[in-house]
């Protein structure tokens, strides 16, 4: 049989965690660094040549998707804008019928 022996220390929880987390932001610095070099120039050459609509058929769907349901938003926000700026127009007449017999 052999014996189970369990050691523990303690170093104040502090050696090495700076240390790792340098070396993984260097290393991570590194291989986006590497992925934007070989990537980029085909990037570059894609939206050079392109107009919009064509760069957006480029992309993922799951971004030409996103991209298509920002434009619905912003044409129902704009329609929205546009009820209360029409509202607002109505109010503000109404009042300012309401106040002119009471000035006369």
């Amino acid at each position: 049989r052999r014996a189970l022996i369990v050691e523990a220390s303690y170093d104040g929880g502090r050696t090495g965690n700076g240390s790792a987390f340098v070396g993984g932001f260097i290393l991570g610095g590194l291989v986006i660094g590497a992925l934007g070099c070989i990537y980029a120039p085909q990037i570059s050459s894609a939206l050079a040549g392109t107009d919009r609509k064509d760069l957006m058929k480029k992309l993922p769907k799951f971004i030409y998707d996103e991209e298509k349901a920002l434009e619905k938003q912003r044409q129902k926000l704009a329609e929205k804008i546009e009820q209360l700026n029409l509202a607002i127009d109505n109010v503000s007449s109404q009042l300012r019928h309401e106040q002119l017999p009471n000035e006369s």
